[in-house]
């Protein structure tokens, strides 16, 4: 039995795929600094901050846009937390929009990304 074209093409991808190793491979950074967050606030805290932060921060707070790079920041939790809730111009307050623990989710979140 002979195989076809596309078969054997498909066992070529497959055979060369397999010489590299994915583990080397840079994953998204968010990725893993939500789940934890996810684990300990028992939500979904990279829907909340598409929803909420995603307009004016982009890349989940790794990049600049209309907000800055919140990735890195030397401020405290406790400083993050008060920004979220009372806001700094341009940024609105969110305080009668998210609940206490959405705020601290979004906090520690912002904290627990990386750097670089």
């Amino acid at each position: 039995m002979r195989a076809s074209r596309s078969t054997n093409i498909a066992l070529a991808v497959v055979l060369i795929a397999s010489l590299f190793p994915t583990s080397g491979l840079a994953l998204d950074p968010t990725d893993e600094v939500a789940a934890r967050i996810d684990e300990k606030f028992g939500g979904n805290i990279k829907k909340l901050f598409a929803t909420r932060c995603s307009w004016c921060h982009q890349g989940y707070g790794m990049k600049q846009a209309d907000g800055p790079r919140l990735a890195g920041t030397s401020k405290t939790v406790a400083q993050v937390m008060a920004q979220i809730m009372n806001g700094k111009t341009p940024m609105p307050g969110f305080k009668n929009q998210l609940k206490f623990e959405e705020v601290q989710a979004l906090a520690e979140y912002i904290k627990a990304l990386p750097e670089n």
